[in-house]
């Protein structure tokens, strides 16, 4: 993957400077549907500051802005989005596995 076609796993930034270990876990299920997070998350620098000083709210509250943004229709959902952000990181926290590493052109998330 390149760097290029890298986003942020918490805000989708483009080109993340971080990467967390992270073991796979079930993200949500569904009546009819479940999905993974599977292995690593990749970071800005802005969600990587957010998440070494332990501020979910303040992430989760990144995460919705930068959705929102990106996708204005989806701003009368904003408090359940906040919520199942603030559910999501949470299992991150839960799962994560290791210390941040600097990605550099040699790292893949995820693998």
């Amino acid at each position: 993957m390149k760097d290029a076609d890298m986003i942020c796993d918490f805000c989708s930034a483009q080109s993340p400077a971080w990467r967390y270990p992270a073991l796979t876990f079930l993200a949500y299920c569904t009546s009819n549907i479940g999905g993974e997070s599977v292995g690593d998350w990749a970071s800005c620098d802005a969600c990587h500051h957010l998440i070494e000083a332990e501020d979910r709210k303040g992430l989760a509250q990144r995460s919705l802005h930068e959705l929102i943004l990106k996708h204005p229709e989806t701003r009368s959902a904003a408090t359940e989005l906040y919520h199942e952000l603030a559910e999501l990181h949470k299992q991150f926290f839960l799962h994560r596995s290791g210390r941040a590493m600097p990605i550099d052109a040699n790292t893949v998330c995820g693998a």
